[in-house]
């Protein structure tokens, strides 16, 4: 039976067709692979096609120019070839970078490349990407032909080159031979020390018997595990109830995923509570915990199963006012083993409980609930062509200076539910991608499948999907 197999992207649609090898499962693998096309729409009107060793030489000369863009480190060849590759890409003045391809007439021998000139395609760096991404589709896909691998070799030492010059390199070692000897001749003339016996160590008390260094329980030092008295973090909270509030939304952000982070990374789970612990906490610019209190009866009893009396700090002297600006969150550890944060309603009535319009789950920002999980190969490539497209067509520079990871949801349509910002730098600077422009509300029956989208500083735009690419 005749199958096709399409691999599409803005830039490049590539295109097999073969013979199935069980007639009778249209999603078995290739036995025969009869066609290749591919499709550049906006590089060339040509449709460039072939059998295995065009797609064999595709293959190679994508992933070999792939890794020598990615790693900086241009790889010579050995030794010349005896016949120029069927495909090749070589580097261009720019952003741009040439496909160059050989014709070869159907009565002529293969190896005879000297009938036609070769195609000389000229590519942007978004249309290479998108090629070099319908290619490692078609190599994850398992269904297609699995004998089909990229060849990657490492580069060689001697050709990449140092970050620093030599002159630059030696200098550390150079004043630190100077530094040596210097201090040698210096101590050739300090006299040699005398010791005197030493006496045992006596352990100080006061007159009452208690040790002086113990504070009245607001100092984390007094006891000898480091741990918060509960007490002393609960009256933290109600005397910070004075201090300034952050009122920066972009700062809160920042500590709400950082707070979150910290929390799930030292709750051991051991074990998992059996209804959630919910606890409002206090936190400083610097994200230091400053005191807790018990929002729940459940989370009064079992506050020691969780990372809070480790992880809070509460200064010494608890009678002195606090001049820095704090914010206020709601931490709920659930029996599921997740550790949820959402900013606490804050003292000048600014909606931000969890009950507002902001932390509602069709916000953006904000996952909605998971549904059912779309576990369809066909669709989940689809779907992530479809995403890639839809941020693509809305993308404008971005400010940053490091990559910017998001876990993005899709329900069946195509249409984004929901998003979260996965590192700090994605917190912030959220507002300039495209993605809450896109977020639609959800429909609670369809089902749904999150992606990996990363921005990075380079200007390009990463999906795939989140579990990794279906078998």
């Amino acid at each position: 039976m005749t199958i096709q197999r399409q691999y599409t992207l803005p830039h490049c649609n590539l295109v097999l067709q073969g013979l199935s090898a069980n007639e009778h499962d249209p999603m078995s693998p290739l036995a025969v692979l009869m066609n290749v096309e591919c499709h550049l729409p906006g590089a060339t009107d040509a449709t460039l096609t072939g059998g295995r060793e065009f797609l064999n030489s595709l293959v190679a000369a994508v992933s070999r120019y792939g890794q020598q863009l990615l790693s900086g480190v241009i790889r010579p060849l050995s030794t010349p070839a005896a016949v120029p590759p069927m495909v090749d890409l070589k580097p261009g003045e720019g952003r741009y970078h040439h496909l160059i391809v050989q014709q070869q007439p159907v009565d002529q021998p293969v190896t005879d490349t000297d009938a036609l000139p070769p195609l000389d395609i000229k590519l942007t760096t978004v249309q290479f990407y998108d090629l070099m991404e319908a290619v490692d589709q078609l190599l994850a896909d398992t269904q297609t032909l699995p004998d089909l691998t990229a060849q990657f070799q490492a580069v060689p030492r001697r050709l990449v080159k140092p970050a620093e010059p030599m002159t630059k390199r030696a200098a550390p070692a150079a004043i630190g031979a100077a530094a040596l000897a210097a201090a040698g001749l210096a101590l050739f003339f300090v006299p040699p020390p005398v010791f005197e016996p030493s006496r045992p160590e006596q352990q100080t008390e006061s007159s009452d018997g208690t040790d002086p260094l113990a504070g009245d329980g607001a100092d984390n030092l007094a006891n000898g595990d480091n741990r918060t008295d509960p007490d002393a973090a609960e009256a933290a909270v109600d005397r910070l109830e004075a201090a300034p509030a952050i009122t920066d939304t972009d700062i809160i952000a920042v500590l709400r995923q950082d707070l979150a982070n910290r929390l799930q990374e030292a709750w051991a789970q051991d074990p998992l509570p059996t209804e959630p612990l919910t606890y409002r906490m206090v936190v400083s610019e610097d994200g230091d915990i400053l005191g807790y209190k018990y929002e729940n009866e459940a989370a009064l009893g079992a506050v020691d199963t969780t990372p809070l009396p480790q992880l809070t700090f509460l200064p010494v002297d608890a009678n002195q006012p606090v001049q820095e600006a704090v914010a206020q969150f709601i931490a709920t550890f659930t029996p599921e083993g997740t550790v949820v944060v959402e900013p606490a309603g804050r003292r000048n009535g600014a909606a931000t409980s969890t009950n507002s319009e902001a932390n509602s789950e069709t916000a953006p920002g904000r996952l909605p609930t998971l549904g059912a999980q779309i576990n369809d190969g066909d669709r989940i490539r689809t779907l992530n062509s479809t995403l890639y497209s839809s941020i693509l067509d809305n993308l404008a520079p971005l400010s940053a200076n490091e990559p910017l990871s998001f876990r993005v949801r899709l329900d069946r349509d195509g249409t984004v539910v929901g998003y979260e910002p996965t590192n700090a730098a994605a917190v912030l600077l959220a507002e300039e991608t495209p993605l809450p422009g896109l977020v639609a509300r959800a429909n609670s029956d369809s089902e749904q499948a999150d992606f990996l989208v990363v921005f990075t500083e380079t200007g390009v735009l990463q999906v795939s999907p989140w579990d990794g690419w279906p078998q």
